[in-house]
């Protein structure tokens, strides 16, 4: 499926509203953590991961890409202090689950699927020290 193209298909996950809707979910509850970059860069770390990227959401205000990871992944626990990079998990906070439809401003950019929801957290901190050297830990 090419990536921004609209997603009308069912979702194959309860917590994913239908069609257009949009839920307002605390990040933690519904079995992922989050990490999310500014455009800029995100298109091009998603670029990097190509076919290893799991679901991605869109916020066009602001313009930034979010990314599912495996709750309390090793591999971003040094990113919370980073200024481009923002990771959410078990701290209060929340995030906007688009439906399958894009209708708004937030919106799968690429769609969750049974194979295809949760990226590796060490391939996209991996994706991320291309362009930015100093996330290493």
């Amino acid at each position: 499926m090419p990536i921004g193209a609209e997603y009308t298909s069912p979702s194959p996950y309860d917590w994913v509203p239908p069609g257009g809707g949009v839920r307002w979910a605390r990040v933690g509850e519904l079995g992922w953590h989050a990490l999310s970059l500014p455009c800029y860069l995100g298109n091009r770390v998603l670029a990097g991961l190509g076919e290893a990227s799991g679901a991605v959401i869109e916020e066009d205000v602001p313009e930034r890409l979010v990314w599912l990871i495996e709750p309390k992944a090793p591999a971003v626990r040094h990113l919370g202090d980073h200024e481009e990079i923002t990771v959410t998990g078990d701290d209060g906070s929340y995030l906007f689950v688009p439906g399958m439809a894009r209708a708004r401003l937030v919106w799968w950019r690429i769609p969750p699927s049974p194979d295809r929801l949760l990226t590796d957290a060490d391939q996209l901190v991996e994706a991320i020290a291309v362009l930015r050297p100093g996330v290493r830990p």
